[in-house]
């Protein structure tokens, strides 16, 4: 692939974070902007553009006034199901406003492709699995709501002003460098930091749950596969793995990985998560026919590879 000029939004997050490195690695001049309101300044490498700006702020294009893209991966989100319902209008801002401001961003300066990454959330409770793109989407919390309306955003961007787009369903993401530090944003953190900090490990909703996870180094290079492929434009994928695990059986590994006994870890299964289904599994196989995309890493392997990543840390 010959070297291009990519913007991340959401740069300093963990999976925009994991992309900058990819796409560095690979020769391509990467600008990362967050607002560090999640993201962390200690995640932008030697070599990467570091821009400290708020997607949601009309102050955008005057930061990036003097620079060019050739894409935009748009990573920058509130992506809590949970803190959505506690504001509502906030999470409006961030994940509508922010992604039409990051269009406008595009059409100012003539980027070709706009790379999107959405959620499975979008799906609500899903009526067939594994579930294709094609299913109905009937979201189930604000911030679901507000990333389907972002995926219309990017086909009427299409349709009006010619900009070609990809949009990625991200199932349940995981891997090293995850925060530990917000506890109801991503499954296996949430879980980790009850673990790490030896407390007791409180599970919202049935351990009978299943998830599709996927390792994020698979969900950056699934992304950077679709980078000016035609194959992906106007299309949307699904990026799980395909296998559902046990959240009984997540929790197993875990506790396990981090030198405790089968079951001798205490464990708190208590109420619900609003806007949580209680099975996801996706269906994978428009990314794997149209990028050669595979998922590599699994769940077993996927969670020793993120301990090993923490107790190295």
């Amino acid at each position: 692939m010959a070297m291009m000029n990519i913007l991340v939004t959401g740069g300093a997050g963990f999976v925009g974070s994991y992309l900058c490195r990819l796409l560095l690695n690979e020769g391509h001049s990467v600008t990362a902007v967050d607002d560090l309101s999640n993201g962390k300044r200690a995640n932008i490498v030697d070599g990467i553009n570091f821009i400290e700006a708020d997607i949601t702020s009309a102050d955008l294009p005057r930061k990036l006034v003097d620079l060019n893209f050739d894409v935009v991966i748009h990573c920058a989100a509130q992506s809590s199901n949970a803190i959505s319902f506690r504001d509502p209008k906030q999470d409006m801002m961030t994940n509508q406003l922010g992604t039409l401001n990051v269009l406008d961003l595009c059409l100012d300066k003539k980027v070709k492709h706009c790379v999107f990454t959405s959620s499975m959330s979008v799906y609500g409770q899903p009526k067939s699995l594994p579930t294709k793109e094609s299913e109905n989407c009937l979201p189930d919390s604000f911030y679901a709501a507000h990333k389907l309306a972002s995926e219309h955003y990017l086909r009427m961007y299409a349709e009006q002003h010619g900009l070609k787009y990809t949009i990625f369903r991200l199932y349940t993401t995981y891997g090293h460098g995850q925060s530990l530090e917000n506890k109801d944003q991503g499954l296996l953190s949430i879980y980790l930091s009850y673990i790490v900090n030896k407390e007791k490990l409180i599970v919202k909703g049935s351990k009978d749950r299943t998830r599709d996870i996927v390792h994020v180094d698979d969900v950056a290079k699934a992304i950077i596969l679709s980078l000016k492929n035609p194959a992906a434009f106007g299309k949307i994928y699904n990026l799980g793995t395909g296998k559902s695990i046990k959240i009984r059986e997540i929790v197993e590994l875990l506790t396990t990985g981090m030198g405790y006994r089968k079951d001798e870890y205490t464990v708190s299964y208590e109420g619900t998560t609003p806007g949580d289904p209680f099975d996801t599994l996706a269906n994978i196989q428009a990314a794997k026919r149209d990028l050669g995309w595979e998922p590599k890493i699994f769940a077993e392997e996927g969670i020793r590879l993120t301990l090993a990543g923490l107790k190295n840390q």
